[in-house]
């Protein structure tokens, strides 16, 4: 991924509107891309703050903390799909190979 289409994508991270797949490559970049990182401190930064300006709450925030969890659960929920989707193919998998088995024994013997 290029940092052109990383920093396309800022928004929608922060908006939690990537998908599974391009958030994994925007993970990937971003944690290889100082430049890219930086943009994206930046840009969460400014938008966690005016969304805490709008609902009227002031209080002293660690946005670099805030952001490093959000960053941390993004690589967990890439973690838990990919996950996911192994244990479905393992599912069908088993599935395929019962009814192989099936046809096997109700066929041949």
């Amino acid at each position: 991924m290029k940092c052109v289409e990383a920093k396309g994508m800022i928004n929608r991270f922060v908006e939690k509107k990537l998908s599974y797949q391009e958030l994994e490559q925007f993970l990937q970049h971003v944690e290889q891309c100082d430049d890219c990182m930086d943009e994206l401190d930046i840009y969460y930064t400014m938008h966690k703050a005016f969304d805490l300006l709008d609902t009227g709450t002031h209080q002293n925030y660690n946005f670099k903390e805030m952001l490093d969890e959000e960053l941390h659960m993004a690589r967990r929920a890439v973690i838990m799909h990919r996950a996911s989707l192994v244990l479905r193919d393992i599912f069908f998998a088993g599935i395929a190979i019962l009814a192989l088995l099936g046809l096997y024994f109700l066929f041949i013997h």
